[in-house]
């Protein structure tokens, strides 16, 4: 599709970007997972695209979303595991022994999951009253099921399986992307059980803070440690799990930590805003200086290891959890300038090409390109409409 390279409206760019989603086949399942095998590459696209269309009335886009959610369905295991890659094959066509197969070396990890789950979620708020039931039957099955396996003592999470490694010790990124299924799932169905298990995960890893600012970041890859946490990446799932728990929460000591670990995190001195740069992050900040009060050899910055256009794609979804902050926590001006010059830089096609937003999926520049657009129509929406991402009525 031909894009106009100029500065747009949000609405103008959601538009746009909505339209350029479809127009890499997304529409057709089956070309779409011959080019991209992960669902997690595909969930926020589709929570783009589905949020979009219920905000403006577009029920084509929901039925696709529903019919990407029905696929995964299928794919759910008997203990309510799922994979975080395209099976190809549903669950009832699978023999003992390949189910078997998935426990040993699969793909079953929590991280990638929480997304889609949050996704399916969603999608059940949108759909009639038979998809609305099934939907969240899958998700209340995994989290009552699948999830406590990997729940750990202290209150985080393990990362479930991954390529045949059962990784069951802190992973912060697990623990970020299940608070936020869990507070979808009890925001939707009441059970306060769930924002329960979410506010004491968030419990544990608001109690791993640096002075400066940043979290630590609890890390099972290659090995048990502590990264310093300064990424775009992991930031941005560790700031939405933040964000969707203090949403749903009613617990006024839990929200009052995550009000005081966000302020601390968004402006400290080696905070998030320590690395935007004009109009948006700056793209060549290097890594941060080990902190003095952990003089240790072995806490690195979470950057070692990450592909810079993975840390770029996400980026984009920053900002919807910055206006969450400024909607719900203190809204702070400086804060509330940045947001608006982001917003101004996502809803320019050009300047968004840039973190990866509609660009080339056949490129080595644009390996995500899907999500990165997925991201910054959360953060359009949420600038259009206050509490549009966040809002399951």
């Amino acid at each position: 599709m031909e894009i106009n390279y100029r500065q747009l409206s949000l609405e103008e760019a959601l538009k746009t970007y909505t339209e350029w989603l479809l127009d890499q086949g997304i529409k057709s399942p089956e070309y779409f997972f011959d080019h991209h095998g992960e669902w997690y590459m595909l969930s926020y696209p589709l929570r783009t695209l589905m949020l979009y269309g219920k905000l403006f009335n577009k029920p084509e886009y929901l039925s696709m979303a529903f019919e990407y959610v029905d696929i995964y369905l299928s794919e759910q295991l008997p203990n309510g595991a799922f994979s975080s890659n395209y099976r190809k094959k549903p669950t009832s066509e699978l023999s003992k022994a390949e189910f078997h197969k998935l426990l040993r070396c699969g793909k079953l990890n929590i991280a990638d999951v929480g997304s889609n789950v949050t996704w399916i979620i969603q999608a059940a708020t949108c759909a009639d009253s038979a998809r609305r039931e099934k939907y969240l039957a899958a998700a209340k099955n995994w989290l009552d099921n699948w999830v406590p396996i990997w729940a750990l003592p202290e209150g985080g999470y393990g990362n479930g399986i991954w390529g045949g490694h059962k990784l069951n010790a802190p992973y912060t990124c697990a623990m970020s992307t299940l608070v936020m299924a869990l507070s979808a799932f009890s925001l939707v169905t009441g059970e306060a059980e769930y924002i329960g298990n979410a506010e004491r995960c968030m419990e544990f890893q608001c109690s791993k803070w640096l002075a400066n600012g940043l979290p630590l970041f609890q890390n099972c890859y290659p090995w048990i440690r502590e990264n310093f946490l300064d990424d775009y990446g992991h930031s941005f799932y560790l700031l939405e799990g933040m964000c969707w728990t203090h949403h749903v929460s009613r617990n006024k000591k839990v929200k009052a930590l995550l009000e005081k670990r966000l302020r601390e995190w968004i402006f400290g001195e080696a905070g998030l805003l320590s690395q935007w740069d004009r109009s948006w992050f700056s793209f060549t900040n290097a890594y941060q200086p080990l902190p003095p009060d952990r003089p240790s050899t072995d806490m690195i910055s979470t950057r070692g290891g990450t592909s810079h256009g993975w840390e770029l794609a996400k980026s984009n979804g920053i900002i919807h959890t910055f206006l969450y902050y400024l909607n719900h926590i203190e809204d702070n001006p400086t804060l509330r300038e940045k947001t608006q010059l982001g917003l101004k830089y996502l809803s320019h096609p050009l300047k968004a090409r840039m973190s990866g937003v509609a660009s080339e999926v056949e490129e080595g520049y644009g390996r995500f390109a899907m999500q990165a657009t997925g991201f910054a129509g959360l953060s359009l929406l949420e600038g259009l409409a206050k509490n549009s991402v966040f809002d399951l009525k």
